[in-house]
């Protein structure tokens, strides 16, 4: 079932009271349904019988002669871009299926997720400074079972590269010379890529978030609450998008068919937030409210990775591939190149904490992007309805007050989807040594427009 509710959950639960200032509650259940049918969907439209592909390689666009994407002929109107070419359009035609295969393992499971709740609240006085606060703790671990993985069935290893991940090649199985993948007279498929819809086999990652909040009424209109929530959260594919190829490749990898537990991309470690509200009757019995809310966090992960060096490491592209961190200029498993500028490359993995995985494969998502702060306002005013029952009201929002007041406030920057930043052109020698060729300093993180912008909204509600 995947409608999006859950379909399984056996839950238990308690809530026990003691000297009436001190509450605890906690609960187990396991969860499953919510994933997107789109997965599945996959299988039916790349089945590998009804598709033809064909790919046009042979254009010199650089006007140093022959054919060009605008001489040669297209069929319709003839039009370059906005027509196919004939030559692909005749071959397609003419051409036997030959496309990739989307597929689902026989034995997939539902994913779901065991979840461990146990929280307390603490109602107290606190002396000189007042009486009946709450201050309320909360601890969620869940841990995942069966999650979601896509791996490509025609990849075989064939090798190791210096740090000891797999050194993949795009084999056809049907082809008896792939007996041994080695093989030069083992070919690959022109469309290589046969993706299976599986479940993650072993540790399919779990998460823990910590959550303390502190508040407070007093009588005269005012109440407040801080919170403060820790998440330590890891997976072993984000599983970000509708597509087999894209919830392939948009995960950084030091082995693509088995990427193991890592960081979560949607993980959030720190996160501080602010809630102050104030209600007071100025007109007769109508309340005029005024809240406040902010949040400030960290940012979410991202991972550094090679540049794509043309699938040295056998599959799709080679800049998702998590980067190697040399030791230093004299590491034996790196032959640094005449324009490799070492000293720029080395600064920056000590100032991004890299250095701390030197002599090894860095994790996935070991960085993170840039803390965040929003603040948003919002001014209720009451309104006599037109009935006794009646509630009718005027509101005025104000998001990002920040980003009103000055520009520079309240921008969100990250790194972008998916989330990394290839920095080092490689290639790997006779000797089985990575040459890194050059260092591309990574650009400073993106402003995110939506969540940078400050928004003002006017509205009334009528509700009888």
């Amino acid at each position: 079932n995947f409608d999006g509710e859950s379909i399984i959950q056996p839950r238990l639960g308690f809530n026990w009271d003691f000297n009436e200032t001190l509450t605890f509650r906690g609960g187990v259940g396991l969860y499953a349904g919510g994933n997107p049918n789109v997965w599945l969907s996959n299988n039916y439209s790349n089945d590998g019988i009804t598709q033809v592909e064909f790919q046009e390689r042979a254009l010199d666009d650089d006007g140093l002669g022959g054919e060009t994407l605008f001489t040669i002929p297209f069929n319709g109107d003839g039009q370059p871009i906005f027509d196919i070419p004939q030559s692909l359009f005749d071959a397609v035609a003419g051409g036997s299926a030959n496309s990739g295969v989307n597929a689902v393992d026989p034995n997939f499971d539902i994913p779901k997720e065991w979840k461990f709740a146990l929280g307390a609240t603490w109602n107290f006085d606190a002396g000189f400074f007042g009486d009946d606060y709450t201050l309320m703790a909360d601890y969620l671990h869940t841990e995942k079972e069966d999650s979601a993985l896509i791996i490509d069935a025609t990849l075989e290893q064939i090798a190791t590269a210096p740090d000891g991940r797999p050194i993949y090649q795009s084999i056809d199985r049907s082809d008896p010379d792939c007996a041994d993948p080695t093989s030069a007279d083992c070919t690959g498929r022109l469309f290589a890529q046969d993706f299976i819809l599986t479940n993650v086999s072993g540790d399919a990652g779990s998460s823990d978030v910590y959550s303390l909040s502190l508040s407070k009424r007093y009588d005269w209109g005012l109440d407040w609450t801080l919170a403060y929530a820790y998440t330590d959260s890891s997976e072993v594919n984000p599983m970000t998008s509708s597509v087999a190829f894209s919830n392939y490749v948009n995960v950084s990898v030091s082995d693509p068919n088995n990427p193991g537990p890592a960081d979560s991309n949607y993980e959030i470690p720190n996160r501080f937030t602010i809630r102050a509200n104030f209600s007071r009757a100025f007109f007769g019995d109508s309340l005029t409210n005024i809240t406040l809310y902010g949040r400030v966090n960290e940012g979410r992960p991202f991972s550094a990775t090679f540049i794509d060096g043309g699938f040295t490491f056998g599959d799709t592209l080679d800049d998702r591939h998590l980067l190697y961190v040399p030791t230093g200029p004299s590491d034996p498993n790196v032959v640094f190149g005449p324009g490799f500028d070492q000293a720029a490359f080395f600064t920056y993995l000590d100032q991004t904490g890299l250095s701390d995985y030197a002599g090894s494969i860095a994790p996935r998502n070991a960085m993170h992007s840039a803390w965040w702060h929003k603040y948003d306002i919002r001014i209720e005013q009451e309104l006599p309805g037109f009935m006794p029952e009646h509630n009718f009201a005027a509101f005025l929002i104000v998001e990002n007050v920040g980003n009103l007041i000055n520009d520079d406030w309240g921008v969100l920057k990250e790194q972008g989807f998916p989330r990394n930043v290839p920095m080092v052109e490689f290639d790997i020698n006779d000797a089985n040594q990575y040459e890194y060729l050059s260092f591309r300093t990574p650009a400073p993180q993106g402003r995110v427009a939506d969540a940078s912008l400050w928004e003002v909204r006017f509205g009334v509600s009528y509700d009888f």
